[in-house]
């Protein structure tokens, strides 16, 4: 019985901590023009720009976080609080915002 009752909190603290992930996206400005939303996992980052959403794919880097998506021609390499996002030939430099 005390085994189903351990398994019983594990599983609700873990149903709490997928969900309070899911409901945290990221909000990222660049200049004054371009918003958008991210959600970053260790692998992958669902981007929700303009009425898209990508999925781009974790590759290997020394220093930051890069994410890719080949097919789309995007780029995102975060640093901290800053992000670079490549879409095409545009480059943007983006701050995180922090809700008050």
């Amino acid at each position: 019985m005390h085994s189903q009752r351990q398994r019983a909190v594990v599983l609700a603290s873990l149903t709490l901590f997928a969900f309070d992930a899911l409901a945290r996206p990221s909000t990222y400005k660049c200049g004054e023009d371009v918003e958008f939303k991210i959600d970053f996992t260790p692998r992958k980052a669902q981007l929700y720009l303009g009425d898209k959403v990508h999925t781009l794919v974790r590759v290997k880097s020394a220093n930051d976080a890069h994410y890719v998506n080949q097919k789309s021609g995007i780029t995102l390499i975060a640093k901290k609080s800053d992000l670079t996002l490549h879409q095409g030939q545009r480059e943007l430099q983006c701050k995180l915002q922090i809700a008050p």
